[in-house]
């Protein structure tokens, strides 16, 4: 019923990741099972009941999917319906309504205190460098352990992640610092040339001597950090997207909710007498 392996054949042409490749497999393999034993054909109504059916599955006794489990899932059954759309498989475009949650599951960003804490307990010049970077242009930590000595003589460095490319710009006052660097250091290739366990351990024993919660620091946490600072103040999400080399506008959106803490402090302002 669903052309499952011409779908695998797409996603390893399109040089996607093998662990994405096996969640989406999985996921579409889930829903062609569902068709198949409720004799369903795939439209519009089928999607819904196979939304309600992931909802209320035990996919072990006493255990359901949790909403952000479930809207993964259907992102990758959204992703698939836009395949058949592009194929041509099938006529008209449908998709499935993400569900709704006020609770932001995934971990907090560090706050601006807590990213100058971070500078200031920083141990040695290579940490506080590699965390000004992802604070000054939001690369994964995989793109920050790439940038080479000279790319500090561009303008503009193109940066690739999971076969695409955009560029980022290095400002300024950080590129001096890290011009500095690498030549006391004697840094001929790339900067930050350690594995990134070792900078992921780093942040977690400055976080320590900096009083932070060390279940919040992190290299994505700086990456996150950076993109809230670029919203508050006044950068548009459209940008922040392109910046950040997301290709859903959906997972940019994850920046503009608020945190628990947040939201209690936007709670305690208010004053309606």
């Amino acid at each position: 019923m669903i052309p499952i392996k011409e779908y695998e054949l797409y996603l390893i042409d399109n040089e996607i990741s093998q662990n994405t490749q096996k969640n989406y497999l999985n996921t579409v393999g889930q829903l062609d099972d569902f068709l198949r034993t409720n004799e369903l054909e795939l439209n519009k109504e089928s999607l819904i009941k196979f939304k309600q059916y992931l909802r209320e599955h035990h996919y072990k006794p006493q255990k359901t999917y949790t909403t952000k489990t479930i809207n993964q899932k259907i992102i990758s059954i959204n992703v698939y319906l836009n395949w058949l759309l592009k194929e041509k498989i099938i006529d008209d475009k449908m998709s499935i309504k993400l569900l709704k949650s006020q609770i932001k599951e995934h971990r907090e960003s560090i706050t601006e205190a807590e990213y100058k804490k971070l500078l200031k307990y920083s141990t040695n010049d290579e940490i506080r460098l590699f965390i000004l970077l992802i604070g000054n242009t939001g690369v994964r930590i995989s793109e920050a352990c790439s940038i080479k000595v000279e790319d500090l003589s561009k303008k503009t460095i193109p940066i690739e992640n999971k076969g695409k490319q955009r560029t980022i710009t290095i400002p300024q006052f950080l590129k001096k610092q890290l011009k500095t660097y690498v030549r006391v250091n004697h840094i001929n290739g790339i900067i930050f040339y350690r594995d990134q366990r070792t900078y992921r351990n780093n942040l977690k024993t400055i976080a320590g001597l900096a009083k932070i919660n060390k279940e919040k620091v992190y290299p994505h946490s700086i990456r996150h950090y950076f993109a809230k600072a670029f919203l508050d103040n006044g950068g548009d999400s459209t940008v922040l997207q392109q910046l950040l080399g997301h290709e859903n506008i959906a997972t940019t959106t994850i920046y503009t909710k608020l945190s628990t803490n947040e939201l209690s402090d936007q709670f305690s302002k208010i004053k309606n007498t």
